[in-house]
């Protein structure tokens, strides 16, 4: 049923003081029949609906940039919503510090050494079957030409130089190692992954000769290219190690005297724009397989009357209002007072080991269906819409995120901006590096329904 209230007030000398003290005070009421004004009036009414159509869609965007961020994402997880999110880390090594061999070292071993870097995604009590490959081509980030007016508007998290989730690199054959373990990742830890005995022992000779591979970084690049870190299977998390802190480790000893000295020399990850994940979704029967990379949202009608937005795959949710030019002869833009998108999660979708964002953003978009910036705040401001997960209930059965969007509405309203539609996902910084993934209610979902609420006012 259709949910509309008015208030009746009148003393016309007394209107511009009403009018914006109510804007306050509806701002924060969800039924403006609360809020006990005297009928003195009827020229002037005060209105709250909550009935506007909200339409709810999936997007799966063309790709997302992933290099740089300084994450190394490894692993994969299977849930019903999404199906599988698979993450394979692609990682150059440089030659560290400065060292000299000493003529009678001896290799004891070569390890991978991968800090944890605390972020972590599905079941970390399953064990995580870890393939180390070694590139077989150099990685090359993209160069993307400058833009020019004319063309169609770059995505939001496309970069001038970079690589995306969807780049690869190609590896060799077979892998230099496998390793099990089961993920610690709160642990301020590492995980040490034996390499071959093989590779270091020729890497330990090769310095001991002064051999040219080790004389520069570019001709250590020609000669060992990289790593790609990713997993066998499907078990049951995504977990996070730090790039900065992650090296090839050469242990070596040596004699002096009675006494055997254990020494050791860093391979460090480069970090930067080479450094980068590929994430990726395989959606197989799950509601939302209809979904096409690039290609056109899919309406909630269509996916169980849900959305979803993941992060690194490139998934959104698409919001928008179809009916707003119907309503520009019921409502005048100048009188609207608040407008407020609830956007609701749906129950059993939100425990372990799949918890909701903490808080997400709003992005704007238009025909093309990719974010094109942030949403702000208001016109002239520099805060970015962003709404934190907020609850009630120690189930999360009342969960939602909140955002006030009254000066975009408006602008919509009058015009300004008719064809700009939202999209909603993680915060950027979280958006290119992390998986974390949020299904919200959809435009016709029983108990979670996507709303607008609005708060105006008409003159008589």
């Amino acid at each position: 049923m259709k949910r509309t209230y008015a208030i009746a007030l009148n003393r016309p000398s007394r209107l511009w003081l009403l009018l914006t003290g109510l804007t306050l005070v509806l701002a924060s009421c969800d039924d403006p029949g609360d809020v006990g004004l005297e009928v003195l009036d009827e020229d002037i009414s005060a209105y709250y609906t909550d009935t506007v159509t909200v339409d709810v869609s999936t997007v799966l965007l063309d790709s997302v940039v992933t290099s740089g961020t300084g994450a190394l994402l490894v692993g994969q997880y299977t849930d019903a919503i999404v199906g599988i999110t698979a993450a394979s880390a692609y990682v150059q090594v440089g030659l560290g510090e400065s060292w000299t061999l000493p003529q009678d070292a001896l290799f004891d071993s070569l390890r991978l050494v991968l800090p944890y870097s605390g972020y972590s995604y599905g079941d970390t009590t399953q064990a995580l079957h870890l393939e180390v490959y070694s590139l077989s081509e150099n990685i090359s980030p993209v160069d993307l030409p400058p833009y020019v007016g004319s063309e169609e508007a770059l995505s939001y998290f496309y970069t001038g130089t970079g690589l995306y989730n969807t780049s690869r690199t190609a590896t060799k054959t077979a892998p230099l190692s496998t390793y099990t373990f089961r993920p610690r990742p709160t642990s301020n830890d590492s995980v040490f992954v034996p390499l071959p005995e093989a590779m270091g022992q020729e890497w330990l000779r090769l310095k001991a000769e002064s051999d040219t591979k080790l004389a520069s970084s570019n001709e250590f690049l020609d000669y060992f290219k990289g790593i790609r870190l990713n997993t066998t299977d499907a078990p049951g998390a995504v977990v996070g190690f730090t790039a900065a802190g992650s090296v090839l480790r050469l242990y070596y000893s040596t004699a002096s005297g009675e006494t055997a000295q254990h020494l050791y020399h860093d391979f460090p990850v480069t970090t930067g724009s080479t450094q980068y994940n590929q994430l990726g979704t395989g959606f197989g029967s799950s509601a939302f397989s209809g979904l096409v990379r690039g290609g056109l949202p899919v309406a909630s009608t269509e996916t169980a009357d849900m959305g979803l937005a993941q992060a690194g795959a490139g998934i959104m949710i698409k919001i928008d209002f179809p009916h707003l030019s119907g309503m520009k002869g019921i409502l005048n833009p100048a009188l609207l007072n608040a407008a407020v998108l609830e956007l609701y999660p749906i129950p059993g979708t939100t425990q372990y080991p799949y918890p909701l964002p903490a808080s997400v953003a709003l992005y704007e978009t238009d025909q093309s269906n990719v974010p094109l910036n942030q949403l702000l705040m208001g016109v002239s401001g520099e805060e970015y819409q962003q709404a934190a997960l907020t609850s009630d209930n120690a189930y999360g059965l009342d969960a939602k995120y909140q955002f006030y969007i009254t000066e975009y509405l408006i602008s919509r309203l009058s015009g300004g901006n008719s064809n700009q539609a939202l999209l909603l996902a993680a915060l950027p910084s979280a958006y290119i590096q992390t998986v974390n993934r949020l299904v919200v209610g959809g435009t016709n979902h029983p108990t979670q329904r996507a709303k607008l609420k609005l708060y105006f006012t008409k003159i008589q």
